[in-house]
């Protein structure tokens, strides 16, 4: 019955696998310069399953339903048979299991475990936060009493929970394993990685021409740009004057941000004390060093305890803000708030959000319904990656103005 079933095991060594290529394709100073338990953790956490936990605070429940069925002809008893099919009411009791919302419960769940019962596996329908099944109780040829009823509820709810039980074990087992062999394969990375330094020095010392330094896209490409970071637009006679800022330019922006943001996601346990105030200022060095600021000030500078914006003399055309996820008002709230700082005609702003709360998934799938809702939303929700939306917004003191407001998630949480 289970032969061709792939088990938790069989899992578990792919992805330990799948870590090793991970780690592989790392960039080599971040796992030089990066803290191995903290890299052990990351690595860990966005690859294993969590164990599927049943609420503590919601204990089951039970909904009585009547619905008509067909009973086909060749169903019934042999001298009604010619009468052809039946409609006949059946009766059922589905139970609801709440459970912790857990986003691999799918994958889990199609996984064999090691121990399991020769009569099969329950069939559950499974619910962003619940477990349901369904008893009939009453139908063409049968009606339980009430005390066959309990007892097939209470051995079902028993029998799930059994079930769930071999693949939280499974899961405990395996977890235990995959994290001292991501370490054991990051510290083997590390001695590699200072091997190939060792290596490259040498012939440094033996090869009389320097060598070539490689960079980060964005970090080249802002470096080598010629253009400045604001571009002020040929004015029309007897027409203020106004500052657009370079598109390409806002992308840049975008890719320092994200990049200082998954270094935060990779060592979570540095920042956990961080609040919205110390995440911002390490963003605000990040994009200090980048961008070429002018003689008399920097290119960008804080404004308020969150804010980042671009430090220009006429006005506000891009606007950062750094927050900690509080929930869908607060970031409905945050939206208001960034709007209301800008100014120009055409406008940018991002969002930098830490989430250090469970359920990450869960938030970035709330994310298009909280954006697009918003009383300034006008079209064009995006979403760019996994953590990356991008929307287009009206200042409401002038619906001419245009704010495109690009949206980053963090996933910051750690126990």
């Amino acid at each position: 019955m289970f032969r061709n079933q792939a088990s938790i095991s069989d899992y578990y060594r792919a992805l330990l696998k799948q870590v090793q290529d991970q780690i592989l394709k790392e960039k080599d100073e971040t796992i030089l310069h990066s803290n191995t338990d903290e890299l052990v953790d990351y690595y860990f956490s966005h690859n294993s399953f969590e164990t599927i936990e049943f609420d503590s605070g919601q204990p089951p429940t039970f909904e009585h339903k009547k619905e008509v069925r067909n009973v086909p002809a060749n169903r019934r008893e042999e001298f009604y048979r010619n009468e052809g099919d039946l409609s006949f009411e059946y009766e059922s009791i589905v139970i609801t299991m709440p459970i912790i919302p857990n986003e691999n419960i799918k994958t889990i769940l199609e996984l064999q475990s090691s121990t399991y019962s020769l009569s099969g596996e329950p069939q559950v329908t499974i619910g962003h936060s619940a477990l349901y099944f369904n008893i009939d109780i009453k139908g063409y040829g049968f009606k339980w009493d009430d005390d066959k009823v309990a007892s097939e509820v209470n051995g079902n709810i028993e029998s799930v929970k059994t079930w769930i039980g071999r693949k939280n074990n499974d899961i405990t087992r395996e977890n235990a394993q995959l994290k001292p062999g991501i370490k054991t394969f990051i510290e083997q990375r590390k001695s590699k990685l200072n091997e190939d330094g060792q290596r490259i020095n040498s012939l440094i010392q033996k090869i009389n021409i320097p060598l070539k330094q490689k960079e980060n896209d964005a970090i080249t490409r802002i470096k080598l740009d010629p253009k400045p970071l604001v571009q002020k637009v040929k004015p029309n006679p007897k027409l203020p004057e106004e500052y657009v800022l370079d598109h390409s330019k806002v992308l840049d922006v975008v890719s320092v941000i994200d990049n200082q943001g998954r270094q935060f996601e990779k060592t979570p346990k540095t920042y956990k004390t961080f609040e919205e105030e110390g995440l911002r200022d390490v963003i605000l060095v990040s994009l200090n060093s980048l961008f070429e600021g002018k003689a008399t000030g920097e290119t960008f500078s804080n404004k308020g305890k969150t804010d980042i914006y671009l430090n220009i003399d006429k006005g506000n055309v891009l606007i950062c803000e750094c927050k900690i996820w509080g929930g869908q008002a607060l970031y409905g709230k945050t939206i208001d708030q960034l709007l209301g700082y800008l100014t120009w005609r055409q406008n940018f702003g991002i969002m930098i959000t830490f989430v250090k709360q469970k359920n990450f998934s869960k938030i970035l799938n709330e994310v298009q319904g909280i954006v697009t809702q918003h009383a300034s939303y006008k079209s064009g929700f995006q979403q760019i990656s996994t953590t990356h939306f991008l929307s287009h917004h009206a200042l409401s003191q002038d619906e001419s103005k245009s704010v495109e407001i690009h949206h980053l998630f963090y996933n910051l949480f750690c126990e």
